[in-house]
């Protein structure tokens, strides 16, 4: 196979009933305000895959223009990608690993421009694989990191790792592994450096209609002023496959994280493919990652996620709960969260395709002086019309309301935005994403 790139274009014009969302800005002084938003935006989509090199990216700028001026216009960019270059067949690749996209400044305040930041994580570094026998195979990398906002909390990240894996069977393989991160954090930083220390043993096991990972092990991060952290390390991640048309995700995991980390497993991986046998529509569930929060601060993140999928002919549906709860070691914003979503997909024809998405979030923010309750819903209704084989008309209906315990925090904002999206093929879908 060769690379294949797609192009692509769009411009969207949204109507906003409330787009502060309660909150109450110098544009704004009375909510809820109404609002319209034109967004224009080009993107590309790549995918290469041959012997000695493979690569899948993603990119898009997006420019926004509030025309009553609630906002300052501003551009957004956003990029997902990964690539492997094999040096040495069986020995020596370089990785290449990016996300950049927005965040969100603060749990308790509403999703606006106003609570987001752009944000990019970047990892790079080269792998050597010394291969003893057929069965066992140790490798030793380096990565050098970085992790940037637009404001003060970038880091510098320098990561070592080593790992031994024997290969019980074809579909089966034991790993065990040693990462070792530095992390430099540059000025102004309000946190200390860090070095962080892990070590974990892993099992997989891969077939065509079934997956299985379970790790486990224990985290040791030293701060550079004297405090220590211990913590237990243990992830698993299950795919069953029930039948041809449906089947079942089970994600679960209790682990020491940080935002660079947890944005950098948003990377789609170069060399992923599809399980075979398995239903096209467990590859687009997106998975319910709970809120992504711009921090440098280290956390104890415990999450479990379980989605079941379907297929059967012209129709689909997703259906995944959620639950979180975050600690973190300096701020006082530890919370608590569960959720669900409901996703139904119905291609009517060759043209026309109906949607519609159902979300549903409890959260409870432990802070002082008093812990903040909030319930978040969404509701989204939309129809997309294939004009030509390239060209595509959308139009959505979407309800976004939250019931909060504190003043000035609960809002309803009703959306109405139309879309028309270009590309060229299937590597690039011509979506805003923000």
């Amino acid at each position: 196979m060769a690379g294949q790139y797609d192009l692509g274009a769009g411009f969207m014009l949204a109507h906003d009933s409330d787009i502060t969302r309660g909150s109450t800005i110098p544009s704004c002084v009375n909510p809820p305000c109404a609002e319209w938003t034109e967004t224009g935006f080009a993107g590309i989509g790549y995918a290469d895959r041959t012997v000695d090199f493979t690569a899948r990216l993603l990119a898009q700028v997006e420019r926004r223009t509030y025309l009553r001026n609630t906002y300052q216009n501003d551009t957004l960019y956003f990029a997902n990608g990964a690539a492997v270059w094999t040096i040495a067949p069986q020995r020596l690749s370089w990785t290449v690993e990016d996300v950049a996209a927005q965040s969100l400044l603060s749990l308790s305040d509403p999703d606006t421009p106003a609570n987001r930041v752009n944000t990019n994580a970047l990892s790079t570094g080269p792998e050597f694989t010394f291969r003893v026998n057929p069965a066992n195979t140790p490798t030793i990398g380096a990565r050098y990191g970085r992790y940037d906002i637009q404001g003060p909390g970038d880091n510098r990240r320098y990561t070592s790792y080593a790992r031994w894996v024997h290969q019980l069977s074809e579909p089966e393989k034991l790993s065990l592994s040693y990462e070792a991160t530095h992390v430099d954090f540059t000025a102004p930083a309000l946190l200390p450096k860090f070095l962080r220390q892990d070590t974990f043993l892993r099992y997989e096991r891969l077939s065509p209609l079934d997956s299985l990972i379970l790790e486990g092990g224990t985290t040791h991060i030293q701060l550079y002023g004297g405090d220590e952290l211990h913590g237990r390390s243990v992830r698993v991640a299950a795919l069953r496959t029930l039948t041809y048309e449906s089947a079942l995700r089970l994600v679960l995991w209790d682990q020491i994280s940080d935002s660079a980390t947890d944005l950098l497993r948003a990377v789609t991986s170069a060399t992923s493919t599809a399980v075979p046998g398995t239903p096209v529509a467990v590859a687009t569930a997106a998975p319910l990652t709970g809120s992504t929060l711009t921090t440098g601060d280290v956390y104890r993140s415990k999450s479990g996620e379980l989605t079941y999928v379907a297929q059967s002919g012209r129709i689909g549906y997703n259906l995944q709960g959620y639950a979180r709860h975050v600690d973190y070691t300096t701020l006082d914003q530890d919370y608590h969260e569960t959720g669900g979503r409901l996703t139904l997909n119905w291609i009517q024809s060759g043209a026309v395709r109906i949607y519609a998405n159902a979300d549903y979030l409890k959260r409870t923010i432990h802070a002082t002086p008093a812990d903040e309750r909030d319930t978040n819903r969404a509701a989204i209704l939309g129809t997309t019309y294939r004009l030509t084989r390239s060209l595509a008309a959308s139009l959505e209906v979407i309800l976004i309301e939250r019931e909060s315990n504190l003043s000035q925090q609960s809002f309803v904002d009703r959306r109405v935005m139309l879309l028309l999206g270009y590309s060229t093929g299937q590597e690039y879908s011509a979506i805003p994403r923000r």
